[in-house]
């Protein structure tokens, strides 16, 4: 590779026009359009400019070209604002004409091969699905479905076969099966372009209706000869269905299950979490439960010690009082609940799954340093000596790297364990998948891949600047313009910050010295954490930043972690005197700073802290801006570096868990449990697919919560809490799952009895129905080695 063209291995490219490379050439390499990959080994642009694709030109320049449903929808939409009016889209017909998108790039070309991952999508939509439309309309030589589960839905559900036959056929006409998929016209092929001399706008319109009523009849006989030859024949359990249903599958269809290729199993584990009530609150609820209280305020004023938010909760609250007061439900039951609905307290719910989290995995790299240490190649990239089955049966011989996946459905409660994992952990050890753009996805998934990120450092600054498969040209980390108590305005990094400065702080440092402190005090609802620490965190996110903030910063230089600062006769080279003049006209409000030295303060107490007002923040390369002043050396004079680094946790939303390879973790942490089979067994095939090397645990960690005193029980059951019968019940029963289907039962003495019988056990007595859809599938076998 040239390293011109976004190909697979390393290269320079300028991420502007999709790719490049020179059309006449030989085609190679590989462009991506969007979507998340592994940037280790690649230079491609990510994100196209603009929102649109490369042209048709850059695209046949290469040999694979990957593109994203969100992508070919985007195509959809535009292709079908910008048509013409002699243009057809029929919906209802599920009919679109191919001169409302013609101008696509990935309709300009006639590709080899189209290849449809997750393609039980185009199945489960509607054939009048904008993703499905647009694909079905790319002209290919040959077509392609990959998935894990040709069809979609519970397979205890009654209508399972018969909407998996719908998918079915719906598969059937995308991969143009010649007797129950449509064959397009010859229109159709050519962009609606008949070789007929018949001309003019009558001419046209004639034939675009004619190719259209040749779509519809083709579409409504192929789905008349599946209904009447497969699908009726296959639900009234006649076996003629079923042959010629499995006679179609065994035509065009490869399956590989994982038993075929005797994946390491998973190896399901339930966690439990104990997050006691503070015994303050406990104190408060016997006392309240036990007067005499008898009115809504008295009983309103102690849940507002407790934390509770009774303005927001409102008439909601009083209602679920006056019902407990009546009779109707527990007082003391209202009472707990609505404290453990707190922000305090699922707080500390957070906290103690982060806890264990953190605990397990210490204890598992301790035990891994036992056995010898992680074996990894030469890149960092995780791979074990676990490659027989005598090795697979044991974990004690297990040589991967820890590799940890948090995961939520949650997302708001995954970043609330995310913030006490980092408390706990180096931010160098954890990844972040729970929000943001594609390329910073991309950018953390090789971080915990691969042990080591790449960017550039500032030359200005030195801040890190992460490669996320673009051109890096102006630093993008933050600098904060503030101004000390004499006036002296300067930029700091956000590491400086060592808190900002509390409403008590505020009064007592006033009161101290007689003199008003320099900028505004902070109320603590506007950061997280407890009371203790919370002011602290400041400088982490500009969420939390407000003009005029009062900050108390370290003014060192040099900084025990921050190198020193170029002195004034090299900024005088760069620029700083015309910067000042264009701040000086722009009265103090404009862009235009320097990062020069810091000023000069008396040592007091061996430290040098000082108190400083927020003026405003902007990007490293906005205050340096080229354009304007600065004559120095930029990211463009950098070379890309890779740094080395240990990430072994990975915070994964559920929003983006969908496709991705996962093969070389060890471990899943659940959040939460998941009751739902098909979505627990989607999320544990991330991590248990080809390419494992060794077998996943997958745990759960489960959270007692209102875990009370014994005399507190005592008081709890004299007034008959179901709070605490169900506490008690949950802690009598654990959850086990099956490993053929993933379903969960209450014991493992339960599972066990099920996996005897589990129809996707290949070694159980289950009698199979023949007329599942299910059964069909697992008689397709895989074809035999070459």
């Amino acid at each position: 590779n040239n390293g011109n063209d976004g190909g697979g291995l390393p290269g320079n490219n300028n991420g502007n026009d999709g790719g490049g490379g020179n059309a006449t050439s030989l085609a190679h390499g590989v462009v991506y359009i969007d979507g998340v990959g592994d940037l280790s080994e690649a230079r491609f642009p990510l994100n196209h400019q603009g929102g649109q694709l490369p042209s048709a030109y850059h695209l046949m320049s290469h040999m694979v070209v990957v593109v994203p449903f969100s992508r070919i929808q985007d195509q959809f939409r535009t292709r079908k604002r910008r048509r013409q009016d002699n243009d057809v889209v029929d919906d209802g017909d599920d009919v679109v004409e191919m001169e409302s998108f013609k101008n696509s790039p990935l309709l300009q070309l006639r590709w080899f091969r189209l290849v449809c991952d997750e393609g039980h999508e185009l199945g489960a939509s509607h054939a009048g699905n904008e993703v499905t439309q647009f694909i079905n309309l790319i002209a290919s030589e040959r077509r392609w479905v990959l998935s894990g589960t040709p069809t979609t839905g519970d397979e205890d559900s009654l209508e399972y076969t018969a909407l998996g036959l719908m998918q079915f056929q719906r598969l059937l006409l995308f991969l143009r099966h010649p007797k129950y998929g449509i064959v397009p016209t010859p229109d159709a092929i050519n962009g609606g372009n008949s070789s007929s001399a018949s001309g003019g706008r009558d001419g046209s319109s004639r034939r675009r209706s004619s190719d259209r009523d040749a779509k519809r009849q083709n579409k409504d006989s192929a789905k008349q000869a599946w209904d009447t030859t497969v699908k009726m024949p296959f639900l009234r359990k006649q076996e003629a269905g079923r042959q010629e249903l499995y006679n179609i599958m065994d035509q065009c269809m490869v399956m590989h299950k994982k038993e075929d290729v005797n994946l390491p199993k998973p190896i399901f584990k339930q966690g439990e979490v104990s997050v006691p009530v503070p015994l303050d609150v406990q104190s408060d609820l016997v006392e309240a439960v036990c007067s005499n209280k008898r009115g809504i305020d008295d009983y309103l004023d102690v849940l507002y010690r407790m934390g509770v938010e009774v303005e927001r909760r409102g008439a909601d609250l009083k209602y679920k009082l006056q019902e407990a007061l009546r009779g109707g439900s527990t007082l003391f039951d209202v009472l707990l609940s609505e404290y453990m609905a707190t922000d305090d307290y699922q707080m500390m719910v957070d906290e103690a799954q982060a806890t264990y989290v953190a605990d397990t995995v210490k204890q598992e790299r301790r035990q891994l340093e036992a056995r010898g240490g992680a074996i990894e190649n030469v890149l960092g990239a995780p791979i074990t000596l676990a490659t027989n089955d005598d090795s697979l049966s044991s974990l004690s011989k297990d040589r991967r790297p820890v590799k940890a996946v948090v995961y939520s459905e949650s997302h708001n409660n995954l970043l609330s364990v995310a913030d006490y994992l980092y408390d706990i952990f180096p931010r160098e050890n954890l990844a972040e998948m729970s929000e943001g753009r594609i390329s910073e996805m991309v950018y953390e998934l090789g971080r915990f891949r691969n042990n080591y990120k790449e960017g550039k450092h500032c030359p200005i600054c030195n801040c890190w600047n992460e490669f996320k498969g673009t051109n890096l040209t102006s630093c993008h980390n933050r600098l904060l313009e503030v101004e000390d108590a004499e006036g002296r305005i300067f930029l700091i990094e956000p590491e400086r910050i060592l808190r900002a400065v509390s409403a008590d702080e505020y009064s007592a440092w006033s009161l101290d010295r007689q003199a008003e402190m320099v900028g505004n005090s902070l109320m603590h609802f506007r950061l997280p954490g407890t009371e203790a620490d919370k002011f602290g965190k400041y400088g982490l996110s500009p969420k939390y930043w407000r003009v005029d903030d009062g900050l108390i910063i370290d003014a060192r230089d040099p900084h025990p972690l921050l190198p020193r600062r170029w002195n004034e006769n090299k900024w005088a080279q760069y620029g700083s005197q015309q910067c000042m003049e264009l701040a000086e006209k722009d009265l103090g409000q404009g862009r235009d700073n320097y990062f020069g030295p810091l000023p000069e303060y008396d040592n007091e107490g061996g430290g040098l802290n000082v108190i400083v007002k927020l003026r405003k923040w902007s990007k490293c390369g906005t205050f340096h801006g080229t354009r304007r002043w600065y004559t120095g050396p930029t990211l463009v004079d950098t070379e890309i570096e890779t740094v080395k680094e240990d990430v072994f946790i990975m915070l994964l939303d559920a929003s983006l868990a969908t496709g991705l390879d996962l093969s070389f973790v060890t471990h899943l942490f659940l959040l939460e449990p998941i009751d739902d089979a098909a979505l627990l067994e989607q999320v544990t095939s991330r991590a248990h697919r080809l390419g494992c090397t060794g077998p996943v645990i997958v745990e759960t960690v489960n959270v007692w919560q209102g875990c009370l005193e014994e005399s507190t029980k005592a008081v709890a059951k004299q007034l008959a809490s179901s709070i605490v019968e169900e506490e008690e019940e949950n802690r009598r029963t654990s959850t086990a799952v099956c490993e053929h289907c993933y379903r969960s039962f209450e014991s493992m003495e339960k599972a066990e009895i099920h996996e005897h019988t589990c129809e996707r056990n290949p070694d159980s007595s289950a009698v199979v129905d023949p007329f599942h859809l299910s059964s069909v599938y697992r008689d397709i076998r895989p074809p035999a080695l070459l």
